[in-house]
């Protein structure tokens, strides 16, 4: 016996329940598991938000970021190679090559990784950098299906149902980086999001 409860109702499945009745559990487990997924993000950017309107003029948000999950399409050479343009000779990623590639000022790609301006200028590839910038390379592997750099930074300024109406930058501006991240991986692996 499978139990699920969606707070307001428990449903039983049974093992001689029909396939319409689990395929009706299946739809329904996806729809919540959205809905809190919709949720997460929005929970997450009221804390950035308070974080920064809390913070300190100057004082970095997030100043040394954990890198993002790990993801099946780490060991795909393809996909690694599709965002080695994001990398310095040092094999570093670079804020200066995010920010061009995504089509934002670097200004705007400092505020949103905590750091100001002169500071991600001065040196773009910075070891403290490179946690967040991990986000931004794994959303940027989109350019596998979009096609050309002009396609992909049309699709991270289209609003998508599926992210709640918002568009990919609006979620990135937010600091909701690895639901992006995440979001990318589903889409390049045909997992259902």
């Amino acid at each position: 016996m499978v139990y699920y409860t969606d707070m307001a109702n428990t449903k039983t499945l049974r093992s001689g329940v029909g396939a319409g009745d689990l395929a009706s559990l299946l739809a329904q487990l996806s729809e919540e598991k959205n809905r809190l997924e919709r949720l997460l993000l929005r929970v997450d950017e009221v804390l950035r938000s308070a974080a920064r309107a809390g913070g300190r003029s100057g004082e970095a948000i997030a100043p040394d970021v954990a890198p993002p999950r790990k993801s099946p399409l780490d060991k795909v050479k393809a996909v690694v190679d599709a965002t080695a343009d994001l990398r310095e000779a040092n094999g570093n990623l670079s804020a200066a090559r995010i920010a061009k590639v995504f089509g934002v000022s670097l200004s705007q790609l400092a505020g949103w990784l905590g750091r100001s301006k002169q500071a991600v200028s001065k040196t773009p590839d910075a070891d403290s950098l490179q946690g967040a910038l991990g986000y931004f390379e794994r959303v940027a592997r989109l350019r596998l299906v979009a096609g050309s750099g002009a396609e992909f930074r049309k699709w991270l300024r289209m609003p998508s149902d599926m992210l709640s109406h918002r568009t990919p930058l609006d979620l990135l501006a937010a600091g909701q980086w690895q639901a992006m991240a995440d979001y990318v991986d589903d889409a390049l692996t045909g997992a259902p999001t």
